[in-house]
């Protein structure tokens, strides 16, 4: 109990943080929301956000899981921030670094959401969509593509996670047998899920005969 009211009073701080950084972004003080974060990281991951910069995806979400009770919205907390900086960054420093800091953001809130079970709330849902979108012809890891298809059947987006589906197999071509899996899973699914995923059993079908070719 003491564990899940701590998780929700730094759900609820992080969401008051980020709207201030909205407010602002708005306003184009770009410093002044850099500072925002820079005190959030410190405050709700205990991790001065230097630090986190330095590691990769992979050792931040190591380091994150330390306490295993919190490692779950702790990645949720530091992906929504890096989201943050990343758009700030995109539009006051050079291109290259932004892209860096999505890739690490896409990476930590689709590890929280697979961990989670589902997004915490929409707006969890909403920052993965709007990073991969950043990100589309962009060089992103396998590993964080993975996750991306992951978290998008878990958020019943089939059609989304078809999309990253041939993605990930256009680098990792042995991932087509989890494709095929994907596909016999979704045949039994409701039609009125499908439907709400974006989906349909034609569509299923065409997938399933284009992977099965190869």
């Amino acid at each position: 109990m003491i564990e899940r009211d701590y998780i929700m009073r730094m759900i609820q701080m992080l969401a008051q943080v980020l709207s201030r950084i909205l407010f602002l972004k708005n306003q184009r003080e770009y410093p002044e929301a850099i500072g925002e974060i820079q005190k959030a990281s410190k405050k709700i991951l205990g991790i001065e956000v230097e630090v986190l910069r330095r590691l990769s995806d992979v050792q931040m979400i190591d380091l994150l899981s330390l306490d295993a009770g919190l490692g779950i919205p702790k990645c949720f907390a530091a992906g929504m921030l890096l989201k943050e900086e990343a758009e700030i960054v995109s539009g006051t420093k050079t291109p290259g670094e932004s892209i860096d800091i999505y890739k690490k953001a896409l990476s930590l809130l689709t590890e929280s959401g697979i961990r989670n079970k589902g997004p915490f709330d929409p707006s969890h849902g909403k920052a993965i969509d709007d990073i991969a979108g950043v990100l589309k012809g962009s060089d992103v890891p396998v590993h964080t593509l993975k996750k991306l298809f992951c978290f998008y059947e878990l958020a019943r987006c089939y059609a989304k996670a078809a999309d990253v589906l041939f993605e990930v197999i256009t680098k990792e071509p042995s991932f087509v047998e989890e494709g095929v899996r994907y596909c016999e899973r979704l045949k039994q699914k409701p039609d009125e899920e499908l439907g709400a995923g974006n989906c349909s059993r034609k569509a299923i079908e065409e997938n399933l005969a284009a992977l099965r070719r190869g």
